[in-house]
């Protein structure tokens, strides 16, 4: 059967699963926000998108114990925030989706970039890492902000003012994209520092991956 050219990301594959994964999270989440199975619902997609992380990994070799605890903290926190609400229970759940996000954007774009690995599989698994990444800085915001109270304004009459994952997600890929729209603004110096740093590196990824992929595959095409 002959493929079509410029489908083969479309094609069956490593990161397709994760890619939608975490679509699913960002829009669902969305689309139940302030609803009454919200919770639950951030819930069962938050466990289903780490387990779908975690599996995608696999590589011979590679050792997956570090992001497997990760993982399991993640989802334990997750179910004992979902079940018995606590005052610093969230904190802790986002300092840890922090640092699974970082472990899972490091294994990922190194077994992105590798030699030999499918133009497909390169494109879809280079925009899940730009998704980690949004959603990384994103528990970071909200880490700051639960240690450092009022770290962001939020305008107030609209679905931002309600205490949430999603707003920070909002604000976090807005800055990544360097969009700036100016809506929810940091009001502290650090907060302010963290969304530079930030913008920065949103647009250093889009320059560097790009270089990179194309680097790749040129180098794949002269040795076949």
């Amino acid at each position: 059967m002959t493929r079509v050219p410029g489908w083969s990301a479309f094609a069956p594959g490593r990161f397709r699963l994760l890619l939608l994964a975490l679509l699913v999270l960002v829009v669902g989440t969305a689309a139940t926000l302030g609803s009454e199975v919200a919770k639950l619902v951030e819930f069962v997609i938050l466990t289903t998108t780490v387990a779908i992380a975690i599996a995608e990994l696999r590589a011979p070799g590679q050792r997956r114990l570090v992001p497997i605890t990760f993982a399991s903290c993640v989802i334990l926190v997750a179910f004992v925030d979902y079940t018995v609400p606590l005052r610093h229970l969230p904190l802790i759940a986002s300092t840890l989706v922090t640092a699974f996000s970082a472990i899972v954007i490091w294994l990922t774009y190194g077994s992105v970039m590798r030699s030999h690995r499918p133009v497909g599989d390169r494109i879809v698994g280079s925009i899940c890492v730009y998704i980690l990444i949004g959603l990384g800085w994103a528990a970071i915001f909200e880490t700051l902000d639960g240690v450092i109270p009022g770290s962001l304004r939020f305008p107030a009459d609209t679905a931002w003012a309600t205490p949430s994952a999603f707003r920070y997600r909002y604000f976090s890929f807005v800055t990544l994209a360097t969009l700036g729209y100016g809506d929810i603004t940091p009001v502290t110096a650090l907060a302010g520092t963290l969304a530079a740093l930030e913008a920065i590196a949103g647009q250093l990824y889009i320059g560097i991956t790009v270089a990179r992929l194309v680097a790749l595959s040129l180098v794949d095409y002269k040795s076949s």
